[in-house]
């Protein structure tokens, strides 16, 4: 995949990960990044703007938890640019006193997302094809049992990427899907996890099995994301752990 030129959305851009993944893209010379996230960062907004000043960088507002806005920030991208070229769900939360929300953040806004992501950049209906990224979570492939809730919604997330892969509507779409799993990152999602998680009264014993995993820096995942994006193939599975990437062989 080269990315010299192209549209890109990232969903969930002024994250942790998803500022660094940004950045590393915008050095391939992408053409037009569209940031969607609920509030736009005006600092790191300026910050792109002016270090990546070949590249077109726009915000535009969304809320993963409701699928009107979700279309809206679609058309918004169709009617200055009229294609996509590669998405990437990158939003998610981690609270488990969230229950609701996170269902609907990490799966039910992404499904949506590659819904009408596909409809825009399907052949099918005139598109150009293209690449839908999901990033899950290695508590996706292993749940966590300090966050079971997240886990849940992160092995949704990588079912229904298979699911959407299949050869039968590649053929017809031209649209890829891809989904990477980073392992535990050091981004604010895993901040205060003793009061977010399932059940807070026993953090102090299970905690060890999230310091039993190895912590990338964003800045690691995120040169190993660009790497995973130049290489994957349609229906293909990565876990990105240690700032170390690997294709998951189910």
């Amino acid at each position: 995949m080269k990315f010299k030129g192209i549209c890109v959305i990232y969903i969930g851009g002024f994250g942790g990960i998803g500022q660094k993944c940004i950045e590393e893209l915008l050095k391939e010379e992408i053409g037009h990044m569209f940031l969607f996230d609920v509030v736009a960062n005006d600092e790191y907004l300026d910050k792109f703007q002016k270090e990546f000043s070949n590249s077109k960088i726009e915000f535009v507002p969304v809320d993963m938890s409701k699928v009107e806005t979700i279309e809206n920030a679609y058309k918004i991208v169709m009617d200055k640019i009229g294609h996509i070229d590669i998405v990437i769900n990158g939003s998610g939360i981690l609270n488990e006193r969230l229950i609701d929300l996170t269902v609907a953040v990490n799966l039910t806004g992404v499904i949506h997302s590659n819904l009408i992501a596909l409809n825009h950049m399907s052949k099918a209906n005139g598109g150009l094809g293209g690449i839908i990224v999901n990033i899950a979570s290695v508590a996706g492939l292993e749940p966590m049992a300090i966050a079971a809730v997240y886990s849940a919604t992160k092995s949704a997330v990588i079912s229904f990427s298979k699911t959407m892969a299949n050869p039968c509507y590649y053929e017809h779409t031209g649209v890829s899907f891809i989904t990477i799993c980073p392992g535990s990152t050091t981004t604010n999602i895993i901040r205060d996890l003793s009061l977010k998680s399932t059940f807070p009264q026993y953090y102090e014993e299970i905690k060890e099995t999230m310091e039993n995993h190895s912590k990338q820096s964003p800045e690691k995942l995120a040169k190993a994301f660009v790497r995973i994006l130049e290489i994957a193939d349609n229906g293909t599975l990565w876990t990105v752990i240690g700032g170390k990437f690997e294709k998951v062989d189910e």
